[in-house]
């Protein structure tokens, strides 16, 4: 690990390439937990399950599930969040979307596992979002980004807020997850971990720096934060420069 591994404070770019060959070897691999595939916690399938069961559990009653109808996950991964709609709002029509070819079949394959079998998912990158091309159309009662910015650049961040914003429907929601910095931005440049064996780049911002990417994305004023806060006690963090942070958004109008 050397400092130009690990850039504390200042932007620096990181290649989506390494990025894409990362997920798409998670997505290939077994895991005694599906969920380790992009939530991680390989060696721990338990802390994976009830991480997961303990975001939804926090979150779900500001996310107006009984109100959705129409909803797009942008990153979707293996498609967890599916499965609580299947669950909790069986009247919903749901899209997941990601990047990785393999994660989208891979997120095909658990659905049809669990009897979802309404669930939707394309490749689709979040960086090149084609609203007419997207198997559930827009606008959205719901928009999910969970866990994605941190791959993505600040020009393609703000682009896709502002994008998510215009394809959420007036009053809808927004639900936004991300690992944060806790002092100052921390970017990984092809960092090599020894936990998931495989090197990755990410960016972790502060709290600040996302809101201040809302107020652009929305052209000066942003999106009404409904709640946030830190999502997780300390007992389930793993990381001492990090924190996982969450945010309910509603657009205006």
């Amino acid at each position: 690990m050397t400092d130009k591994q690990r850039i504390k404070g200042r932007p620096v770019a990181i290649d989506y390439e390494s990025t894409l060959a990362f997920f798409e070897g998670r997505a290939a691999r077994e895991y005694r937990n599906a969920l380790s595939s992009t939530m991680y916690q390989d060696q721990q399938p338990e802390l994976v399950e009830e991480r997961d069961r303990r975001e939804k559990l926090r979150v779900a009653p500001g996310l107006a599930l009984g109100m959705a109808r129409r909803v797009l996950d942008i990153g979707c991964g293996i498609g967890r969040w599916g499965w609580l709609l299947a669950e909790e709002a069986p009247q919903a029509d749901y899209l997941g979307i990601d990047f990785s070819a393999a994660l989208v079949e891979k997120a095909c394959d658990e659905a049809r596992q669990r009897g979802y079998e309404r669930l939707l998912f394309q490749r689709m990158s979040a960086t090149d979002i084609r609203p007419a091309e997207l198997a559930l159309s827009p606008p959205y009662d719901l928009l999910l980004v969970s866990g994605l910015l941190i791959y993505l650049n600040d020009s393609d961040c703000q682009e896709l807020l502002r994008q998510a914003l215009q394809l959420c429907a007036p009053g809808g929601r927004i639900y936004l997850r991300e690992p944060v910095a806790v002092e100052q931005r921390l970017t990984l440049d092809r960092f090599f971990s020894k936990e998931l064996e495989h090197e990755y780049s990410a960016v972790y911002r502060t709290v600040a720096e996302l809101k201040d990417m809302l107020v652009q994305a929305g052209g000066g004023e942003g999106p009404a934060i409904l709640e946030e806060d830190c999502l997780f006690a300390e007992a389930l963090e793993k990381r001492v420069e990090t924190r996982q942070y969450f945010m309910i958004l509603q657009r205006r109008g």
